[in-house]
Order: C-alpha cells, then structure tokens, then sequence
C-alpha cells in the first residue's frame, strides 16, 4: 500500500481552476486540496511545480514500435512491453490503452501474427511486476477483413480491454480519399511491385464494399452487450457520423474533415485528434489539423497516436496565446475527458477520493518536463 504524502508549494491544476497549495495522499486515493501550504515537516516541497492528473492515453500503436523495432525483426516481448511501459511512463502517461490490431489488412498481415506474442509479454510482464502504468488493451478492429467478427468475438474475454475501434483502411475514402496517394505511400512503405499494391488495395475496397457495414454492426452490438466503449475512425463525412452514432459510438477517432467532427459534437460524440498533428500544426496524411478543430472548438481529446512524449506538450500548447485554452480545459482532453470516454470514474481529475494518479511538471522555457509520476499513490519515476 502507498503511503501518506503531503504535497506543499504545488500547483494544482484542477477541472476549474490552478490552485496554488497543498495536497494530501491517503495511500492510493487523494485525500484532500487545500489552497495553503503546508506547515508538516515531512511535506513534500514541489518548488511551485504544476501538479497535474496522470494522463490517459486511449490510442498509441507504440507497443507495436518495441516489438517490431526495425522491418522483419521481432523483439523479446516481455522486453518489449518494458521498455514501451518506461516510454509511457516517463511521458506522464499513467493509464494506457494499448492498441492492437484484430484482422489486419492484407499486406500489413504481420500485424496479425504479433499479437498473440504481445499480448503474452504485457501479461508476463504484468506478473512479474514490470510494469509501472495501467495497462488496458484497444482493439483496432479492421472491418473489411471477412473473419473480423470472429477474431473479436475469440478475444472479447481478453483482460483488459476497455475499448474497440472500427477500423476501414479501404483508399478512396476516410483517411484516405486519393487512391493514386495511398498507392504511392503503400508502395514506399511496403517495398513491393504494382501488382502486389494493386492486390491491396484491391482487396481494401472489395472487403470494405462487401464486410464493412455488417461487421461494424455486429462488432458494436457485441462491445454493447459487454459494456465496452466503442471508436469510430477517420470519419470524414456525415454519413459515417451518422451511421456511428446510430451503432452507439462514443468517440470520433482522427476525424479527417472539420464536417465529421462537427457533426459528431452534435450526436453527442466527443472528437479525439492526434497529438502529433496538433503539435506539428498539420495531418501527417493531408487531412484536417487538430488545430483547426481546436480554434473551431471541435476537440475534447488528445492522443499520442504514435509519440507518446506528444501528449503532455500537445496539452500545454492548448493552454497557449495561440489557442486561448484555460490550463485546466488543456490538461482535461489528455485525463478527465479521455477518462470519461472511456468510462474511468475513479480518475482523470483531481478531487478528494480520486485515484492517486498524478504528475509533478515543471516548465524550462515554456516546455513542459515530467519530474515526477505517481500511480495510485507509488511514485514510479
């Protein structure tokens, strides 16, 4: 069990406002805020230091980076999980749903043979008492694949899942409305001739055509009935706004246009953008920038995606001039909002009987450090 602190000399940034003062810990929970400093010898000082809720991470592939770190090499998995969890953890990250891919595309098919060794070197991993982060696992679930149902359905008992996807990589749509760019990158990428970028792309469009409605139907039906949130992903018009919300959604991944994310405010979906794209002021892809949403006050969430060290100065750059954010707004679409999304009523925010799940920042030159982090109460960096 964690135990007792006192924070003095801290600011404590709440859901409504910056306090500067103290905070006490009673083993895993927070006890109580105070807006004095304390007077305990034992306090700990933070030397004005912001204290923030620890940051929930609903969609990062990074696991996938440690386990495959170059084409063709697998890793230790259990490694692997270890050194992603110390990436995560020293980003301020405290609650991380992995993301693993269910039926991968074809010619992404390595994908679907690491994820029984992945989740084998988290679950390993987790025994052993390697881990320092929550770990929660997020299927990405690809709906053009024929089987995508059954692989789910095979792995809906996996512990840990807290969150599903739907997933359409087809070109010709969503991410990806220029077939000629998507073949180009796939060709890159893929190191392959035109025949085989063909095939895939070929093959994307056929399974989109023939699977995708039916398994996003049948794929949301089984996450309701186990209670599970549910993603929609790269929506770019509002038909597939509308079809989401009609499934149940609760999140807009990545929309691609400032159409789909407007209109997934409107059916009640909270629109999460990526943290890279925020930061380099741009989509990677050429779709719309979260930082458009942001000034057009369309983003609630913001995810790493593929930098975990993204998401605490993706939050900060919302609390600059350039956006207007209150820190406290900011530093909710990386923790209270995530957290409600996803359904974690015990933390996100910072409140008496709240989980310990906390980061001590400092700023060195307007960019944001983690010096420390706590997990339910234990500091683990």
């Amino acid at each position: 069990m964690a135990p007792e602190i006192v924070f003095s000399n801290a600011r404590i940034v709440t859901e409504d406002e910056v306090v500067l003062g103290s905070m006490q810990l009673e083993g895993a929970r927070i006890g109580g805020v105070s807006a004095t400093s304390s007077a305990l010898p034992a306090a700990v000082d933070l030397e004005g230091d912001y204290l923030i809720p620890g940051l929930i991470e609903l969609h990062t592939d990074n696991l996938e980076k440690h386990y495959s770190p170059r084409a063709g090499v697998q890793w230790d998995a259990v490694a692997a999980a270890v050194g992603h969890d110390v990436q995560i953890t020293g980003s301020g990250i405290t609650t991380v749903y992995d993301s693993l891919v269910l039926g991968a595309a074809p010619g992404w098919d390595a994908r679907d043979e690491w994820l029984v060794p992945m989740l084998a070197g988290l679950a390993e991993a987790r025994r052993l008492g390697m881990l320092k982060a929550e770990h929660r696992l997020h299927w990405r679930c690809e709906v053009t694949h024929a089987e995508i149902v059954a692989l789910f359905e095979s792995l809906a008992a996996e512990p840990g899942l807290g969150l599903i996807s739907l997933m359409d990589h087809a070109p010709g749509d969503r991410q990806s409305p220029d077939i000629e760019a998507y073949k180009r990158r796939y060709r890159a990428a893929a190191s392959v001739d035109d025949a085989a970028v063909e095939a895939h792309v070929a093959s994307l469009i056929e399974g989109s055509r023939r699977y995708g409605s039916d398994n996003r139907r049948q794929l949301c039906a089984m996450a309701a009935t186990k209670n599970i949130p549910v993603a929609s992903h790269d929506d770019a018009r509002l038909e597939h706004i509308e079809e989401a919300a009609a499934l149940g959604c609760v999140i807009s991944e990545f929309p691609t246009t400032l159409e789909a994310a407007v209109a997934a405010r409107r059916a009640g979906m909270q629109v999460l953008m990526g943290a890279p794209n925020l930061i380099r002021g741009s989509s990677h892809s050429g779709n719309v920038a979260a930082a458009e949403l942001a000034r057009e006050d369309q983003l609630d969430i913001i995810s790493s995606d593929y930098i975990p060290a993204a998401l605490l100065p993706a939050a900060f750059r919302l609390a600059s001039d350039a956006f207007g954010y209150s820190l406290s707004r900011a530093i909710a679409t990386v923790s209270a909002n995530p957290a409600r999304a996803a359904g974690l009523d015990d933390r996100g925010r910072i409140g008496q009987g709240m989980r310990a799940d906390l980061v001590r920042v400092a700023l060195r030159d307007g960019r944001p450090l983690v010096r420390e982090v706590w997990v339910a109460g234990a500091r683990e960096a």
